[in-house]
């Protein structure tokens, strides 16, 4: 599953299709304050100018060096009341690997014409 994918069905599926199933996400780490940590994409919409970040929160394990990239095994982690502003992406990892960085760090991210 895209990080993307899994950031808007996190926040916005009130279904609860995430509910008790195992994903895995690949992205760069991005620190957080007090010791957490994210797992993050870009996503472009046009072009790398318009790039915003995606990312989700990681509970369950340290954090590997900024910017290294990484694939989490995890599920989901509610937070916030799914459908409303107030919800946001998180995983309970289960497992942590370092990955080499992509060729194509956006392919999978693009979402503007001829994007997923």
């Amino acid at each position: 599953m895209t990080l993307n994918d899994f950031s808007f069905r996190a926040v916005w599926d009130t279904d609860g299709t995430l509910k008790g199933r195992t994903v895995r996400l690949t992205g760069f780490v991005t620190p957080g304050r007090h010791g957490t940590w994210y797992v993050s994409r870009l996503v472009i919409s046009c072009c790398a100018a318009d790039a915003q970040v995606r990312k989700v929160l990681v509970h369950g394990a340290s954090a590997p060096p900024a910017d290294a990239w990484v694939t989490v095994t995890g599920t989901w982690h509610p937070t916030g009341e799914v459908g409303t502003d107030g919800a946001s992406p998180a995983l309970d990892a289960t497992a942590v690997r370092r990955v080499p960085a992509p060729k194509d760090p956006y392919h999978d991210m693009v979402t503007g014409p001829g994007g997923g």
